[in-house]
């Protein structure tokens, strides 16, 4: 039998957060210690917990969009074609349709449309600028870059926030048919339940 391939291993990373009290001590916020673990290739992992455990922290120390302040992040970096979904919401004036054709300059502006006809866009929202969509649109709009550019593995945070039924059922029958490796943040039990191979309490993690 082939041995799985580690694509990602995390050492006794730890995080906290630093501010300064109005007498000028500094004080430290701890949010994760001593987390260790390994993902294997084509795992689909579910990280819970309650909000402000530290889950959108660890998912971006995982990608070093932020550094710990102690252990190491090992990823196989140059095998790994990496999409990353965020939760924070677009502060552009951006139109969508354009917002879209900048990001995959390759395809028609038909091509776009049906793109983001697929991620349950309509015509109206597709010729909005993009700080005046819903939550729930912009969402669309971000899983719409995320879900058309070649990866294989996938860090989601949040995905399923603001997304109607339709638009839930949608992004999960693209995960299921997903050939990467996942990494999914998410408070939505339902949702990953059972499309996970294993399940991660980020609370375990807290100092």
């Amino acid at each position: 039998m082939e041995k799985s391939k580690k694509i990602l291993k995390v050492e006794n990373l730890k995080k906290a957060y630093y501010s300064t009290s109005r007498t000028g001590e500094s004080i430290t916020y701890p949010v994760l210690n001593n987390v260790s673990f390994e993902i294997e290739e084509g795992e689909f992992v579910g990280i819970m917990g309650r909000s402000g455990c530290g889950k959108t922290t660890l998912l971006k120390s995982l990608i070093k969009i932020i550094n710990p302040i102690e252990g190491k992040v090992m990823i196989d970096e140059q095998h790994l074609d990496i999409g990353y979904y965020e939760q924070e919401n677009y502060y552009t004036d951006n139109v969508v349709i354009d917002e879209i054709s900048n990001e995959f300059p390759e395809n028609t502006k038909t091509e776009v449309r049906r793109m983001l006809a697929r991620c349950g866009l309509t015509n109206e929202h597709i010729n909005s600028k993009l700080c005046e969509l819903s939550g729930g649109e912009q969402a669309k709009v971000r899983l719409c870059k995320v879900i058309n550019k070649p990866s294989n593995i996938l860090f989601l945070d949040e995905p399923t926030n603001h997304l109607d039924v339709d638009a839930k059922d949608e992004l999960k029958r693209a995960l299921i048919n997903y050939e990467g490796s996942v990494v999914l943040v998410s408070h939505d039990r339902d949702f990953y339940k059972d499309i996970v191979t294993k399940v991660w309490n980020c609370e375990n993690w807290k100092v």
